[in-house]
């Protein structure tokens, strides 16, 4: 699966006031972490971060970002999610990282319908595409993306991947190249859905919907009850992902980038469902401006107790490439 058109292409939506203001906080990585999985050190450990030149505070989780948008749209334009609709949810979602965000940074969102744009394997629907934009308190663009809400899947499912084998230990550096063949892969332990999950994650991120929160709203749809924001289950497939890339052993230079992803969703994940990851990388693209980077590209999937598939994505890493001879 890759990304949307809307999210690879440079023109920013700008077609709306700057919604969603709200400045990261050491308190917001930790219980972003604490949600998701992701532990990656560069989110809390400060002084990583004071020995890097002019970054004095963690970098933020590229998801936290993300999650942050659907929040924004939620509070400020629940049209565009869909909140009225008891059979709507966030069907697919893509997004792309240009600049890293840190403890201190503030962040603002923009956004406006796409036209002609859906996440890829989704049926067109325009009215329920939006591109948004997300700013730091320079001005800045740090991501841009775009999230498509449908009243029913409208994806083709994918075949579910066979349960990779986990590869043997490598004692040599595992360059970009190298991760096709001898990369991480694997299944996740699995964990249940809690009403703890849920809550949490929405009053972190503001996507308080009412089909995640509602009973009542939620009984009259499709879903027939309660479901687990799209968003969080993504994040918590993408930690299980992470946990495993960042046990292999890269380069010395160590791991360069989050660059972005997409999902895609089939069915919905409902508390009391245990759901579990499986992950493996696909390919590998030789970056075009910095030839001693490769972005690797990594296929995720996320089942249920039932071994059905309810959601797939893509993540983006920028990876050392093999030094020239």
């Amino acid at each position: 699966m890759s990304s949307s058109r809307e999210a690879q292409q440079g023109d920013s939506p700008g077609h709306s006031d700057e919604i969603g203001h709200r400045t990261v906080t050491s308190a917001d990585l930790v219980l972003f972490g604490g949600l998701t999985g992701d532990y990656a050190r560069m989110h809390f450990d400060h002084g990583l971060a004071a020995s890097e030149p002019g970054s004095p505070a963690p970098i933020a989780p590229g998801l936290l970002s993300a999650c942050w948008a659907l929040g924004a749209l939620a509070g400020a334009a629940p049209e565009r999610l869909g909140a009225a609709d008891p059979d709507a949810w966030v069907a697919g979602y893509s997004i792309r990282f240009e600049r890293s965000v840190r403890i201190g940074d503030r962040f603002s969102l923009r956004y406006r319908p796409a036209s002609g744009a859906a996440v890829e394997g989704l049926a067109e629907e325009r009215e329920r595409d939006t591109a948004f934009e997300i700013l730091n308190q320079r001005g800045e663009r740090t991501c841009r993306g775009l999230v498509s809400v449908r009243a029913m899947a409208g994806a083709t499912r994918p075949d579910v991947m066979p349960r990779p084998l986990v590869p043997k230990h490598s004692s040599e550096p595992l360059y970009a190249e190298d991760l096709i063949e001898r990369g991480p892969r694997g299944e996740s332990i699995g964990r249940t859905v809690t009403e703890a999950d849920v809550v949490g994650f929405t009053n972190l991120t503001a996507e308080r919907l009412p089909v995640y929160l509602n009973r009542v709203f939620a009984g009259r749809g499709r879903f027939g009850d309660r479901i687990a924001p799209p968003s969080w289950t993504f994040c918590l497939a993408f930690g299980d992902f992470l946990r495993d890339l960042l046990g292999a052993r890269l380069p010395a230079t160590g791991l360069a980038g989050h660059l972005g992803d997409s999902f895609r969703c089939f069915e919905p994940v409902r508390i009391g469902d245990t759901i579990r990851t499986r992950h493996r990388p696909t390919r590998c693209t030789p970056s075009r401006g910095r030839p001693e980077m490769s972005v690797v590209h990594f296929a995720i999937q996320v089942l249920n107790q039932h071994d059905v598939l309810v959601q797939d994505g893509e993540v983006a890493m920028w990876i050392p490439a093999r030094p020239a001879p």
